[in-house]
């Protein structure tokens, strides 16, 4: 897949350079002792630079950390509430560059009044009206300050499977 990104990014170029418009989803995988169980949220949006030449990135995408659903409305409000969404209502994704080599994308993840650096798995591909991207990583929820969600006694484990997935589409 590495080598795809290298037409992709030569293709679309004269476009990425000029800025993307992006809109997507994230979707976690958690596990507690009683399972495994997922949610999704709809809202991630922003913009991002691409410099084609150096595989440099500027802009900023950010998610509605009030918005998760489950289709389990108590583990929703666990994780509102683990997000203290009320004090840090976004977590937002500062993207840096590109290693289409390595199929990484580097940046800062700014989550919970806590700024780390990323590397995170990238699949680009031709969408419809831009470029889809899928991006996967696991998330220590302990590295950002983030308790995790007990119930009856139960609790989240401390990592959690991300996946974002999405769209940019050139403006």
């Amino acid at each position: 897949m590495p080598r795809g990104w290298l037409w992709i990014l030569a293709l679309l170029g004269g476009a990425l350079a000029q800025g993307y418009q992006v809109r997507g989803e994230v979707v976690y995988t958690a596990q507690a002792p009683i399972g495994t169980f997922s949610g999704v949220n709809r809202t991630l949006q922003g913009e991002v630079l691409l410099d084609p030449g150096s595989g440099s990135l500027s802009g900023r995408l950010c998610l509605d950390l009030s918005a998760w659903d489950s289709q389990e409305p108590l583990r929703d409000r666990h994780t509102r509430a683990m997000f203290q969404v009320e004090r840090y209502p976004k977590a937002c994704l500062i993207p840096e560059r590109l290693d289409p080599d390595k199929g990484l994308l580097y940046g800062t993840l700014d989550l919970h009044g806590v700024r780390k650096p990323v590397a995170w798995s990238l699949e680009l591909s031709q969408g419809t009206q831009g470029v889809r991207f899928r991006a996967r990583f696991l998330l220590r929820l302990s590295d950002y300050g983030l308790k995790a969600p007990r119930f009856m006694g139960m609790q989240v484990w401390d990592d959690v499977q991300v996946e974002v997935r999405g769209e940019g589409v050139g403006r």
